[in-house]
C-alpha cells in the first residue's frame, strides 16, 4: 500500500504557494513582448498582399487597427491572469466612468497644450507655416474617424502592453525611474525590430516618447493618461500629414522637432518628473504589485 500522506489534499499554505507561483519576470517579459511582436508582424504580413499602408489605404488602416486591438488586448488580459497571477486593477486601467475618462483627457490636454506652445514658437520664428487648404466633408470625416483608428491601432494596445503590463512587472522589482527607463528601452527595441525605428532620429523619438509616457503613467497613476497623450500626438501628426486633410504645412521637419517633440516630449518629461516629485512620487523607490488573491476555502 502506498503512503496515505501522498493522497491527502494539500493544506491551505501549500495551495497558496501553488497559486502564487508564477514565471520569473524575465520570462513573463519575453513571452508578452514576443507575442506582441508576432501580433504586429502577423497583422502586417496578413494584410500587406491585399491592402496598402496608411494613410494611402484607409480601409487597410481600419482593418489593421481592429485586428491589432482584438489580438493585443486579450494578450495582456491572458498575461495578467496566467503569467502574473495578479488582479487586473494592478495595471491602473480604471473604468472610464471611474476616473479613466478624466485621466484620458488630461493626458491629451498635456500634449496638446505643450504642442500648441511649440507650434506658436515655431510659426513666430518663421520655422513653419500652417494653412487651411479645404475644409470639405472628407477632411471633416477624417478628423472624426482618425482618432478611433489611432486608439485601436496604437494608443490602446501599445500603452496597455508597455506602460501597463511591462511597467507593472518592472516596477514590482525595480525603482520607478528604472522601470520607466526599462519600458522605454523595450519599446525602442520593439520599434526597431518592427522597422518603425530604423534611423537614429526615430530611435531617439521612440525612446524619449516612451520616457514621457512612462513618467506620465507614474504621475497620473493611470494608463489612461498616456493613452490620451499618445492619442493626441498621433492624431495631430497623422492629420497634418494626410493628403486628404484640411491643412497644408510648410516646414514640417521643424514643426515636428519643436512643436511635437521638444515641448511636449523632451521638456514635458522634465516637467512630469519635477511635478511628480512635488506631489510625493518617490522615483527612487519601487512601485510594488499587489499580492496574489487567494480564493476563500470552505
Amino acid at each position: 500500500m502506498g503512503d496515505l500522506g501522498s493522497a491527502v489534499p494539500p493544506g491551505p499554505s501549500a495551495s497558496r504557494r501553488l497559486r502564487s507561483w508564477r514565471p520569473p519576470p524575465a520570462v513573463r517579459t519575453v513571452v508578452v513582448l514576443g507575442a506582441a511582436t508576432l501580433i504586429w508582424v502577423a497583422v502586417d504580413a496578413g494584410l500587406d498582399p491585399f491592402f496598402g499602408n496608411p494613410p494611402d489605404d484607409r480601409l487597410g488602416h481600419a482593418l489593421r487597427a481592429v485586428l491589432t486591438a482584438v489580438l493585443a488586448v486579450p494578450l495582456v488580459v491572458l498575461g495578467r491572469r496566467h503569467l502574473d497571477a495578479r488582479p487586473w486593477a494592478g495595471l491602473a486601467l480604471t473604468p472610464l466612468r471611474g476616473g479613466g475618462l478624466r485621466s484620458l483627457l488630461s493626458g491629451a490636454a498635456f500634449w496638446l497644450g505643450a504642442a500648441a506652445v511649440g507650434t506658436a514658437v515655431t510659426i513666430a520664428a518663421g520655422g513653419a507655416t500652417i494653412a487651411v487648404v479645404d475644409i470639405d466633408a472628407q477632411a471633416l470625416l477624417l478628423a472624426l474617424y482618425l482618432p478611433v483608428l489611432v486608439v485601436l491601432f496604437e494608443a490602446l494596445p501599445e500603452e496597455l502592453i508597455f506602460r501597463g503590463y511591462l511597467y507593472r512587472n518592472l516596477a514590482d522589482r525595480f525603482t520607478r525611474w528604472t522601470a520607466v527607463t526599462g519600458q522605454a528601452a523595450l519599446f525602442t527595441v520593439w520599434g526597431t525590430v518592427l522597422g518603425a525605428a530604423g534611423s537614429v532620429d526615430r530611435v531617439l523619438l521612440f525612446f524619449s516618447f516612451s520616457l514621457a509616457l512612462g513618467a506620465l503613467r507614474v504621475v497620473a497613476g493611470s494608463v489612461w493618461a498616456p493613452i490620451g497623450f499618445h492619442l493626441a500626438f498621433q492624431w495631430v501628426a497623422q492629420y497634418l500629414g494626410a493628403p486628404d486633410g484640411a491643412f497644408a504645412v510648410d516646414g514640417r521637419g521643424t514643426l515636428d522637432v519643436v512643436a511635437m517633440w521638444l515641448f511636449p516630449i523632451a521638456l514635458g518629461t522634465v516637467v512630469l518628473v519635477i511635478a511628480g516629485a512635488r506631489r510625493g512620487v518617490r522615483w527612487s523607490e519601487r512601485d510594488p504589485d499587489g499580492p496574489v488573491p487567494v480564493p476563500a476555502t470552505s
